[in-house]
């Protein structure tokens, strides 16, 4: 909520994966910010790679490096996974996923550029959370032509109309964690500012 009021955000998600320590925020994976490679952490595997959008504001989603995610067009994205949906053909998982069933974040886009933000509260009396396969079967519900899970658990949230709308809870802790970015819709004239 603090990077969405910072931004003046219509909208605002968590993003990238983060290793946490009270009032830091290290990033996983890499992140491209203006076509260029913004922050290389970590290196993770998450069943996915890089999620992202071109300057057209088409989710591209891509196991190439970074480099070369900013080479094809990439022009903002964060590394996580798994992918759900990629290009119109849905991911196969056995079970579950592997994944449990847990708070989850997710991004997707239809083929007519419609972009669909997920977040699912877990850990809790009134939602337990979704498995992988029941968060990928909400994209195929929607028309989604890719889509990826993003960070979940206690990172995930979600702002809109100058309020949280979820209840984050993270193991031992309940409330917004500590996040280093976060996918946000902002008034065109807005300057996105470094949080």
């Amino acid at each position: 909520s603090t990077m969405a009021k910072n931004n003046d955000a219509l909208v605002a998600m968590n993003a990238s994966g983060v290793n946490s320590k009270p009032g830091q925020n290290y990033v996983t994976g890499h992140t491209i910010l203006d076509g260029k490679v913004y922050k290389t952490g970590r290196n993770i595997n998450k069943g996915g790679g890089l999620i992202g959008f071109t300057k057209d504001n088409v989710l591209m989603l891509t196991k190439k490096s970074a480099s070369e995610a900013v080479k094809d067009g990439m022009d903002r994205a964060v590394e996580f996974g798994p992918f759900l949906i990629v290009n119109g053909v849905e991911s196969k998982f056995k079970g579950n996923g592997g994944w449990g069933i847990a708070n989850r974040t997710a991004i997707g886009q239809r083929q007519d550029g419609i972009v669909l933000l997920v977040v699912i509260d877990g850990r809790s009396a009134t939602s337990k959370g979704i498995s992988i396969v029941g968060l990928k079967d909400i994209f195929v519900k929607y028309k989604a032509y890719n889509a990826a899970n993003l960070d979940g658990g206690g990172s995930s949230a979600m702002y809109a109309n100058g309020k949280l709308l979820n209840n984050p809870v993270g193991y031992g802790y309940k409330g917004e964690r500590y996040l280093p970015n976060a996918w946000m819709i902002i008034p065109e004239s807005t300057q996105v500012k470094e949080n």
